[in-house]
């Protein structure tokens, strides 16, 4: 069955299929709007009401979810208001089974079409205007179009589930429903679930939204086991031209008008996190979505909107015939919410993600990310597989053509350097699950085994939900065309830092690179990893990260690791004896296996350290050469000053003896310290191995092993 495309608040005139005579047969009191009819003035200067607020902004959003960005699917590209029970229950199966809830893609969230076309206070359908929107009133119960921002809504009572799609179900002898019960279902697989609701009065594809009954809505998604809402911003009606003669399109009715998105999810949010605490429950991660249209009507915004004192906003200031806290979401979003949309909905074409798409969007507002509050560039088509029908067979529509591999990486890539949330749109079920029949033609939308191993490459996800949670930045100019390469660097925790060179062009390889000056890296050398092909190398000072050919629409992702600086250990020729503690031992020392009373030729070990303890005591000797003489502090019958001494193997023992031959390579070594860390690294002249404490219990024998710079054995410190 082919599904409908997303219907958009910008149509004059939407219909769908359930068409409604329904009356009011209350009517409610006209709701009051201090100071909705501001000067006209206001309607080529959104902040200039901001004198008559008192309103108190609100502070950057810290409700302890969401700290990284979040992971999972969502219902629509796939399954879009045909979703139902079987299905999600047959991609959280499938999810759960195939490795991607390990991976990190934990909460499933159902979109659209969920609930009835009514609240459960009414009988009959909504009604709506030729324009989509919901009839308004008066307080005389009389049809207005609300394009002033005035009439009230009709509506009370619960959202109900739809129960041909999602029935309801007895869990424990209790009856719960539909919604309720699929939440049950992904929290005892493990995963988190989500739900879609919208701030105006009817959701995009025209089912009841939240405004005006926020609390109603809020405690519903709370008891029935949401951990994450998609609140969507879906405004109906005709144009609205101003005072002034300006055309401000079509921005919705009443309420949509005279309150903020900033407003309205402010109040959702508020409402979210006073539901979860009334009921013990965890608090729900809020995601955004909203349209670059949906700008407002600066003539119709309350006085007293938070929107208009919100520092933020008042820093980035509102063009012109905008309203605060409307679009750019960008600037605001992090106040109110955890994620936010930041651009209109993407299609399968990765133009949509690159940079004449939300990448230059996403790079206008790195202020806006931190942990709990991330920019979405909307659902992943990664793996996605045309549901309108078999693609090159039935569907040749080139809005319709799936990713290839390539695509599919670089859309992951782009997301993860800009740290957005991956939240997959494409069909997670096995292949006979998501089996279509249209024109002749069979074909399944399930999701491939090439593009399963893309979206679990745990090397890429690790850049996206980096803790320092610093999103990716533009390196050199902006390209100068839609095909020309795009170069973005990411710090990263701990000092390693992302590299993701993007070949722009659908048709052509092109090859691409950076200098490490460009990157502004100014290290002695970094070790890299490619994060698609596993291949590993350095890159020398002065050197070019990549530089090699880049598929079309494809890229090379590289992770950087700072080579440390080494010197000579300060412990040379200073004529004192230290302890030196092995690295991930606690702090243990090397000292003669024995203590000093072993025999000649005792191996060595590690130890509980005693700074009394003359066999965990070292002096470090210059030689001519340059080399390090390493000697204990023995003076018995056995042990008189014994040399360290390298096995002729790996993974042997290092051992000390009291003969020592200055041209025996064996008992020379050279000890370099780390410049930023102080730690030291002990390589013997002949073998080129490593003094390793591989293993930290005590007692162990100190062997001498292949140079690992991840081995915490082979790293060393001076204890005194």
């Amino acid at each position: 069955m082919r599904l409908p495309m997303r219907l958009r608040p910008s149509r004059q005139h939407a219909s769908d299929q359930r068409p409604s005579t329904q009356h009011p047969s209350t009517a409610r009191r006209p709701r009051a709007i201090a100071g909705a009819l501001l000067s006209l003035a206001l309607a080529t200067s959104g902040l200039g009401a901001v004198a008559l607020s008192t309103a108190t902004p609100a502070a950057a959003l810290d409700n302890g979810t969401a700290l990284t960005p979040p992971m999972g699917w969502n219902s629509w590209n796939s399954l879009g208001t045909n979703v139902s029970e079987q299905q999600v229950k047959q991609t959280i199966d499938f999810m759960s089974a195939n490795g991607l809830v390990a991976a990190g893609y934990n909460t499933v969230t159902i979109d659209d079409g969920w609930s009835l076309w009514h609240r459960d206070g009414q009988t009959t359908d909504i009604v709506r205007t030729s324009y989509g929107s919901m009839q308004l009133y008066d307080a005389t119960g009389h049809p207005v179009t609300g394009t002033d921002g005035t009439g009230n809504d009709p509506t009370s009572g619960h959202l109900t589930p739809r129960p041909d799609t999602f029935p309801a179900h007895t869990i424990n002898g209790q009856t719960v429903n539909g919604i309720q019960y699929l939440a049950w279902y992904a929290h005892s697989k493990g995963m988190k679930f989500g739900l879609y609701g919208t701030d105006t009065y009817l959701t995009c594809q025209m089912h009841p939204g939240s405004l005006g009954h926020e609390t109603t809505d809020a405690s519903d998604f709370v008891s029935w086991g949401v951990d994450y809402v998609k609140y969507d911003d879906c405004p109906y009606g005709p144009e609205i031209v101003g005072p002034d003669g300006y055309n401000y399109h079509t921005q919705g009715e009443g309420r949509e008008l005279t309150q903020s998105m900033y407003a309205r999810v402010q109040t959702f949010q508020r409402a979210l996190d006073a539901a979860s605490a009334a009921q013990g429950k965890p608090r729900v991660a809020l995601s955004v979505s909203a349209q670059p249209v949906h700008k407002g009507v600066p003539y119709l915004l309350n006085a007293n909107d938070p929107a208009r004192t919100d520092p933020v906003i008042q820093a980035a200031g509102t063009p012109p015939y905008q309203s605060p806290g409307y679009a750019p979401t960008g600037v605001w979003c992090g106040q109110v919410a955890n994620l936010c949309r930041i651009g209109g909905d993407r299609g399968s074409d990765l133009n949509g993600v690159l940079w004449n798409g939300q990448l230059q969007t996403a790079l206008q507002y790195p202020g806006n990310v931190r942990p709990g509050s991330w920019n979405d560039m909307d659902m992943m088509f990664a793996g996605w597989q045309d549901v309108y029908g078999s693609w090159g067979v039935t569907d040749t529509c080139a809005c319709h053509k799936p990713f290839t591999d390539d695509e599919s990486r670089t859309e992951l890539s782009v997301l993860s350097m800009m740290a957005s949330p991956l939240i997959s749109g494409a069909d997670l079920r096995a292949a006979a699950d998501a089996q279509h029949t249209d024109g002749g033609a069979t074909w399944s939308t399930g999701i491939t085994a090439s593009s399963l191993a893309i979206m679990k490459n745990a090397d890429v996800i690790r850049i996206d939900q980096d803790a320092l949670a610093k999103p990716a930045t533009l390196v050199g100019s902006a390209p100068n065309s839609s095909t020309a390469p795009v170069i973005l660097k990411r710090q990263l925790a701990g000092g390693d830092t992302a590299v993701l060179l993007v070949n722009q062009d659908p048709n052509n390889w092109q090859m691409i690179g950076s200098s490490l000056a460009s990157l502004g890296l100014t290290g002695s050398g970094y070790t890299y990893k490619e994060l698609w092909t596993g291949a590993t190398g350095t890159v020398a000072s002065g050197g070019t990260v990549g530089g090699n050919w880049v598929a079309p629409h494809g890229v090379a992702m590289f992770r950087l690791t700072p080579q440390a600086a080494f010197a000579p250990a300060a412990v040379i020729g200073d004529g004192r004896y230290h302890g030196i503690g092995a690295g991930g031992t606690g702090g243990e020392a090397l000292e003669v296996q024995g203590t000093c009373s072993a025999a000649d030729g005792a191996i060595v070990d590690v130890n509980t350290w005693w700074n009394t303890h003359t066999s965990e005591q070292w002096n470090f000797a210059a030689n001519a050469d340059g080399t390090v003489r390493i000697t204990d502090n023995c003076y018995t019958g056995t042990q008189v000053h014994g040399t360290l001494t390298a096995p002729n193997s790996a993974d042997a023992a290092a051992y000390v003896t009291n003969g020592y031959d200055p041209n025996n390579a064996y008992q020379k070594w050279r000890v370099v310290q780390n410049t930023a860390t102080g730690a030291l690294t002990v390589t013997n002249v002949a073998t080129g191995l490593v003094l390793d404490s591989a293993n930290p219990a005590a007692t162990s024998a100190v062997v001498t092993d292949q140079p690992n710079s991840a081995a915490a054995g082979q790293v060393w410190t001076t204890l005194s």
